[in-house]
C-alpha cells in the first residue's frame, strides 16, 4: 500500500457549494472504507486556487484517481484534481 496527495483545484464556486451535500457523502463513504487517512480544506474558494488536500492508501495513482473521478464535484465540473504519490517527513 502507498500513500497518495489528491489535490484538488477550485473551478466555479457556486457549482462547487450546489454539489457540496453530495460530495461530503463521497467523501465519507471513501474515509469509512479506509481510503482517506487524513485531508485539509483552504479557505481560498476562488478560481484557480488550491481548494483541498487528501491523503489516501491505495496500491496506485490510477487507483486513486478512479475513485475521485466518481466525486460529484468533479464530475460537475465544481473542481480539477490531481493525484501525486506522497512520502511521510521525517525530520
Amino acid at each position: 500500500m502507498k500513500l497518495f496527495g489528491v489535490i484538488y483545484t477550485m473551478v466555479d464556486i457556486d457549482l462547487s457549494n450546489a454539489r457540496r451535500p453530495e460530495h461530503l457523502i463521497f467523501l465519507r463513504e471513501l474515509m469509512a472504507e479506509g481510503k482517506i487517512q487524513t485531508g485539509w480544506k483552504f479557505p481560498h474558494y476562488e478560481a484557480g486556487a488550491i481548494q483541498g488536500t487528501l491523503i489516501c492508501a491505495a496500491e496506485s495513482a490510477e487507483e486513486v484517481a478512479g475513485w475521485f473521478r466518481q466525486d460529484p464535484v468533479i464530475m460537475a465540473g465544481a473542481r480539477t484534481f490531481e493525484v501525486r504519490e506522497a512520502l511521510p517527513m521525517s525530520l
